[in-house]
């Protein structure tokens, strides 16, 4: 997303009068104007919600499994054991 804007983009809304009210007080709380108090809301609840969904949810078996499985990892496959050791070849060739 770009953070230059385009101030010249309008967003046109309707809005009942309770809650046009409640913009109106707030506003006049914080001292700001319309548009300023409208787009500060609007980013943060948009950062709200895309921290809701962007961070891993586990219910309590999920945690065990996980915990479980960084405690009593399993055993390395060959394609890993693999990877592995060209990880080590690149490295010292490297020095």
């Amino acid at each position: 997303m770009s953070a230059d804007t385009n101030k010249k983009d309008v967003l046109k809304i309707r809005m009942d009068p309770v809650t046009l009210q409640l913009l109106e007080q707030a506003r006049h709380y914080i001292d700001l104007d319309k548009s300023k108090f409208i787009r500060q809301s609007i980013r943060e609840k948009a950062e709200t919600v895309i921290a809701a969904h962007e961070k891993t949810h586990f219910n309590p078996e999920d945690w065990a499994l996980f915990f479980d499985m960084l405690d009593n990892p399993p055993e390395p496959t060959e394609r890993m054991k693999k990877a592995a050791l060209t990880y080590k070849n690149i490295l010292s060739d490297e020095v």
